[in-house]
């Protein structure tokens, strides 16, 4: 199994590349010599379906998708979870190949087929429904091996103690859902899914799986066995074809081949030699960078870890506070997930049913407001504690212009996929797609090009999709039973707008998603929430677009809030012992501030957040 997945990876990956290259001649082709390709539309939605379908083969042999494991951290037990989670997760890959299988048979009974080629839809599925059910014999390998491990174990009993009462809750939660759904009001229904949920999530199933799970448990004990497969098969096919999902692979690739390219080096070092002379002036150069980097990549942990070992190196070497140093970086690295393109607001965009083009342009502003509240918390700390950055003596600074022309291949890309979104020119696909494009000229012309590497840089882009796809798919079903269960009248039951004050409401969620932000993946936090969360926004009549911007601005702040700020804690993997946890967390604390205050301005002054997206009207 294991030369299988590897293999999947890699062959995934390469169809990745393909269908980016693809698109990206599409659009040339399209503006230049109004000549597009023929039917590459119908084509591109039927090859991510089937990549995606494929890389979770790779997924599952490898163990990689997101999970929380909190009784696992309480109990220091893991073999007893573990084998719980891959069994349970193990049943939810057999129901989606079958499914995926009754979807592909209806296509073929209705002989449906494309609209502009004409392509009959059933083979097409039949093999995606194929691939599934060898993801599904992955992880069955992996529930085997899990098994082994167990057993193997001199505490069998103790090891499994958690998880047998964890599925002995379910069982009963379950039971007691199937008898008296009839007789349950809407907020017990929702109530009882939720709990499914966390009981899931916190025993390490992954967090994808556990929602899926609760979703069709749900919907079985409302409405039956039939109810339930086609609930699941029609939100499994439309994630999988999805062409707004189909950013998501695009815009990592992207990343990642920007990555190899260099562009990290380039982009902190146009900003160093801007401000090399300034107090401060490469703590400067490292918000400044992330904010180029994160543009470029779409994720915080990757802006954190990449920029990192070199923006430390540069600041040690001057005599930085430590703790200042790391926690510039830390929060620097958060700036990563607003600026667009952004992975997670398209994942929010997707669940939420929002315009992802109108949320690019509406984070745009609250991303440069961020950058420049990071920039005043250095310049602001620095006046009163001039000792935790000395100014340098030695530097040499260069005019904008040759800064430009350091950066000038992410500034190229930056302008070509934000100002193609800004100016219509590409759809949210088309432009994640001819990013690609050009990151991969830029690749293959930098002198690092090489096979291996982008086989890996294609493979772990499709591999991290494929997580973000099953997460999707999780919350999709889990949102499609609690529409069934009645979520907005058991969320305005709870909270009743006429009487409750907006503020307070809005308080409480802030609270809420720093909280979640702090402790859960950033993924995760959002999508367990975002199914009942917003029905309170429309029931306050507020625009679900500032409020995804809004989301995923708390969503960020928690990646660097005590206790387990996930962005601290990979600037701590990147430093070692050099530097411990307890002073990163005490640098990061003027970016707090800063934070506070901008959120403060988008809440009180939502035209920070929708005057771009107003004018592209």
């Amino acid at each position: 199994m294991s030369w299988l997945s590897k293999g999947a990876g890699i062959a995934s990956g390469c169809i990745l590349l393909l269908a980016s290259l693809s698109i990206t001649a599409d659009v040339i082709l399209r503006w230049l010599l109004s000549a597009p390709i023929p039917g590459l539309f119908e084509l591109s939605e039927l090859a991510f379906a089937f990549m995606v379908a494929m890389a979770l083969i790779y997924v599952n042999a490898a163990r990689s998708h997101i999970t929380m494991g909190l009784f696992a951290s309480i109990t220091g037990r893991t073999k007893g979870l573990n084998f719980v989670a891959a069994l349970l997760t193990t049943i939810v890959f057999v129901i989606f190949a079958i499914v995926l299988f009754r979807h592909a048979g209806d296509k073929v009974l209705t002989g449906e087929r494309t609209f502009l080629l004409q392509l009959q839809l059933g083979p097409f599925w039949y093999a995606s429904a194929t691939l599934l059910a060898i993801a599904a014999v992955a992880q069955l390998s992996v529930l085997v091996q899990d098994g082994k491990e167990l057993f193997r174990s001199s505490s069998i009993a103790a090891e499994l103690l958690v998880p047998i009462l964890s599925l002995a809750a379910l069982a009963a939660i379950t039971i007691g859902l199937v008898l008296y759904a009839p007789q349950m009001n809407a907020i017990t229904k929702v109530a009882i899914g939720f709990a499914i949920l966390y009981l899931l999530a916190l025993a390490h199933v992954p967090i994808g799986i556990s929602m899926a799970l609760a979703g069709l448990i749900g919907t079985y004990a409302m409405i039956g066995t039939e109810a339930m497969l086609l609930i699941g098969g029609n939100n499994l096919s439309s994630a999988m074809a999805s062409a707004d999902l189909a950013s998501v692979p695009l815009f990592l690739l992207m990343g990642n081949l920007a990555v190899s390219a260099g562009f990290a080096d380039q982009i902190f070092s146009a900003a160093t030699s801007l401000f090399a002379r300034i107090r401060g002036g490469h703590a400067i150069a490292t918000i400044i960078g992330c904010a180029g980097f994160g543009a470029v990549s779409g994720s915080s942990v990757a802006t954190t870890a990449t920029l990192g070992g070199v923006a430390y190196r540069e600041m040690a070497a001057r005599n930085y506070s430590p703790g200042f140093a790391t926690g510039s970086i830390a929060a620097g690295g958060t700036l990563g997930a607003l600026i667009p393109p952004s992975v997670i607001l398209i994942i929010y965009c997707v669940i939420a049913e929002q315009p992802i083009l109108k949320a690019f342009a509406a984070s745009l502003v609250p991303g440069l407001l961020a950058t420049t509240l990071y920039v005043g918390a250095i310049v602001i700390t620095l006046r009163f504690k001039p000792h935790l950055a000395p100014l340098p003596t030695d530097e040499k600074t260069v005019s904008p212009l040759t800064a430009i022309l350091i950066a000038w291949r992410p500034i190229l890309l930056f302008a070509w996929v934000v100002g193609g979104i800004t100016f219509g020119i590409f759809t949210a696909q088309e432009s994640a797609a001819a990013g690609t494009g050009v990151a991969f000229l830029f690749w293959l012309f930098s002198g690092k090009a090489s096979v291996k590497e982008l086989a890996v840089a294609a493979r772990d882009a499709i591999a991290t999709s494929a997580v973000l796809y099953t997460i999707i798919i999780g919350a999709n079903i889990f949102g499609a039973y609690l529409s069934n269960a009645g979520v907005t009248t058991a969320v305005l039951a709870v909270i009743d707008p006429a009487t409750t004050p907006a503020w307070l409401i809005l308080l409480v969620l802030v609270a809420m998603y720093i909280v979640l932000g702090s402790v859960f993946d950033t993924v995760a936090a959002m999508v367990v929430t975002v199914p009942f969360v917003v029905p309170i926004i429309v029931a306050l009549d507020y625009d679900l677009i500032w409020w995804g911007v809004i989301t995923l601005s708390l969503v960020e702040i928690g990646m660097i809030t005590p206790p387990i700020g996930m962005n601290v804690f990979v600037m701590k993997s990147v430093v070692g012992d050099k530097v411990p946890i307890s002073r990163i967390f005490l640098g990061v604390t003027p970016f707090l501030v800063a934070d506070t205050v901008r959120l403060v301005l988008l809440i009180v002054f939502p035209a920070i957040t929708l005057w771009l997206p107003t004018v592209m009207r």
